[in-house]
C-alpha cells in the first residue's frame, strides 16, 4: 500500500462516500420497482426527516459548538441530555472529540496546526480532513469536558448512540408512519448526509464567502447565504473575533436559529448565564477594521481617530448608564434616563459624522 494510501482514514472516508451513494440509490430503487408504499407515506416520512435534521443541526451548533466547545452559556441537564441524544445521530463524532477538536482549530486558526486550515484548500477544510489520520486522529484534550459524565457516556459508547439515533430511531419513527424502509433511507442516511454538509459548509464556505467586519486578519467572514444554510454558523468573522459570545448574529433580524434556541431555552430555564460581548468592544473592533487603511495618514489622526475615541467613549458611558439604571433609587432614575438620552444623541451624532468621514477618507486621505 502506499504512503498516501495509509494516510487515509479509511472507516470515516467510506461512510462519507458510501452513506449518501448508497441511501440515494436505495429511495430510487425502491419507489421505482416497490409497490409496497403509499404517496402519504413518503410525505409524512420526508417531513419528519426535515424535522430531525433541523433538530440535528441545532444540536450540533447549540450542543458540539456554542455550549460545550466555547462554553458560551450553561445548559440545564435536561437540555445536556437531550442536544447529547440527538447530535449523536449526526454522525459526526461525539461531543467530546468535536469539541476538542473545534478548540485546536480555534486556538490554531489558519495555522499548519490548524485541522481543517482553508489555507490548505476549500475541500480540505470542508471534509478532506476528516480523510487523513494525521488530523481525524487528533489527541481530545477537554479536561472540563471529560468531568461531565453524560458526555464521557456518549463518547464511551458513540457507536451505539449514534447508531441507534442516527439509523434505528428514524426506521422506528418510519414504521409508525408506515413504512419502516423508507424512514430508515430518508430520516436516516440522507438526512445524515444534508446535515453534515451543512456543518461542514461552516469550515469551508464561512472562510471563503462574505465579508470581514470585526477583523481582516482572519479569514472567518460574515456571510447571510451562508447563515441560513447552517443555522446562523455564517457569522463567522464575529465569532472568531468574541468566540465566547452565544451569538453569531448579533443583531435581532440576522439570521440566527441557534441563537433563538438558546433565548428560548434561557426563557424556558433550561439555559443560564448566556455570554455576551460588550457592545463597545463590538463597535470598536468594527470602527477599527473600517480605519486601518488609514492608519498612516494624517486624514486618520486628525479627522478619523477622534470621532473615534467620542463614539467609543459615548458608548462605554451608554453600558455604564445603562447598568447603574438597573439598581438605581427612585431619585436617581430620572437624572439617569436624562444621561443615557443625552449620551444616546451624542453616539448618534457622532456615528453620522463618522459614515460621512469613512466615505470621503479614500480621497481626502490621499492629499
Amino acid at each position: 500500500m502506499s504512503k498516501s494510501l495509509k494516510k487515509i482514514c479509511w472507516s470515516v472516508t467510506l461512510f462519507l462516500i458510501l452513506n449518501p451513494i448508497i441511501s440515494v440509490l436505495a429511495l430510487v430503487l425502491y419507489l421505482v420497482f416497490s409497490n409496497s408504499y403509499h404517496l402519504s407515506e413518503v410525505l409524512w416520512i420526508t417531513l419528519f426527516g426535515l424535522v430531525f435534521a433541523i433538530l440535528t443541526n441545532l444540536s450540533i451548533t447549540m450542543g458540539y459548538h456554542r455550549l460545550w466547545s466555547h462554553k458560551s452559556f450553561e445548559a440545564h441537564p435536561l437540555l445536556e441530555k437531550i442536544l447529547l441524544f440527538i447530535s449523536a445521530g449526526a454522525f459526526q463524532g461525539s461531543a467530546l472529540k468535536w469539541a476538542s477538536d473545534h478548540r485546536i482549530h480555534h486556538r490554531y486558526e489558519d495555522t499548519e496546526k490548524d485541522p481543517y486550515s482553508i489555507n490548505k484548500g476549500f475541500w480540505h477544510a470542508h471534509m478532506g480532513w476528516m480523510m487523513k489520520h494525521e488530523t481525524v486522529s487528533l489527541p481530545i484534550h477537554a479536561p472540563d469536558l471529560e468531568k461531565n459524565k453524560w458526555v464521557k457516556n456518549q463518547h464511551d459508547y458513540y457507536g451505539i448512540w449514534s447508531i441507534g439515533v442516527g439509523y434505528v430511531f428514524p426506521m422506528i419513527v418510519g414504521a409508525f408512519l408506515g413504512n419502516a424502509f423508507l424512514g430508515l433511507v430518508i430520516a436516516g442516511g440522507l438526512r445524515i448526509f444534508l446535515t453534515q454538509q451543512s456543518t461542514f459548509l461552516v469550515n469551508s464556505l464561512s472562510h471563503t464567502l462574505g465579508n470581514t467586519p470585526y477583523s481582516t486578519e482572519l479569514t472567518a467572514k460574515d456571510s447571510i447565504i451562508v447563515a441560513i444554510l447552517t443555522h446562523g454558523e455564517g457569522y463567522h468573522n464575529f465569532h472568531h473575533t468574541f468566540q465566547f459570545d452565544y451569538r453569531n448574529g448579533i443583531k435581532w433580524y440576522h439570521w440566527d436559529p441557534t441563537k433563538w434556541s438558546i433565548q428560548l431555552a434561557y426563557v424556558l430555564g433550561l439555559a443560564k448565564k448566556l455570554k455576551t460581548v460588550q457592545f463597545s468592544e463590538i463597535l470598536k473592533a468594527r470602527l477599527q477594521t473600517e480605519t486601518e487603511k488609514f492608519y498612516n495618514s494624517k486624514f486618520y489622526e486628525e479627522k478619523l481617530l477622534p470621532v473615534k475615541e467620542r463614539i467609543i467613549q459615548s458608548q462605554i458611558r451608554f453600558e455604564q448608564l445603562k447598568s447603574e439604571y438597573k439598581t438605581a433609587s427612585r431619585e436617581r432614575v430620572d437624572i439617569i434616563k436624562a444621561e443615557m438620552e443625552l449620551t444616546r444623541i451624542e453616539l448618534k451624532m457622532n456615528m453620522k459624522k463618522w459614515s460621512v468621514l469613512i466615505k470621503a477618507a479614500p480621497q481626502l486621505a490621499s492629499i
